[in-house]
């Protein structure tokens, strides 16, 4: 888990293969359930409303893992998961929660990217009319490149102090190569079978 643009879905996609196990990115399953981009999904329900849909993907994983053996599948979190505590209890009923503690700024830089009006990089669901119009459910919606950034910083940084409250162990990825944290969250997921390490 953790806010974003940090590197949960890479990192969760290298780390299940590195396993050997399924990877589920809880945004994506909201998509494909009720065929909307969560993006677009959000922006008509709401916070409630994603916080709901995250839940009820939340609960579909325990009751498919719950008999499992340990290390059985990875699960990527949508970056707002910290706001309802009832999905945060049902995945704590078949694993550990591990934060993504990341460059907050770096995901700025990466959700402005995205925000490009070059159709062949921008994100379709990030933008329309001219106006940035799910950047954090903004009101009034955001026109300019620089209002994502600082939204996205102020958002970013009050959600960090959730997610260490509510972390089992807090991974800071290295200024490296995916790989290299990749093979960090593997490493540390091992030693967490024996030690419990709560920060890397």
């Amino acid at each position: 888990m953790g806010t974003q643009h940090v590197g949960k879905t890479t990192l969760g996609k290298g780390l299940a293969e590195k396993l050997g196990v399924p990877f589920y990115d809880t945004d994506q399953m909201v998509t494909k359930t009720f065929q909307k981009h969560i993006c677009v999904f959000a922006q008509e329900k709401g916070q409630e409303g994603y916080n709901w849909a995250e839940t009820e993907m939340s609960k579909q994983l325990v009751e498919k893992y719950k008999d499992s053996a340990p290390i059985s599948a990875v699960i990527s979190t949508g970056s707002g998961f910290w706001a309802d505590d009832t999905g945060i209890a049902e995945l704590r009923k078949i694993g550990t929660l591990y934060w993504i503690d990341g460059d907050i700024e770096l995901g700025a830089q990466r959700l402005m990217e995205e925000a490009t009006t070059d159709p062949k990089k921008a994100n379709p669901y990030l933008i329309k009319n001219g106006k940035f119009y799910n950047v954090y459910f903004s009101t009034p919606k955001l026109e300019s490149l620089e209002g994502i950034r600082t939204r996205h910083l102020e958002r970013a940084s009050a959600a960090r102090a959730h997610f260490a409250r509510i972390a089992d162990v807090t991974i800071t990825p290295k200024d490296a190569s995916a790989s290299e944290n990749v093979q960090l969250l593997y490493d540390t997921i091992l030693w967490d079978e024996f030690d419990e390490r709560k920060a890397v």
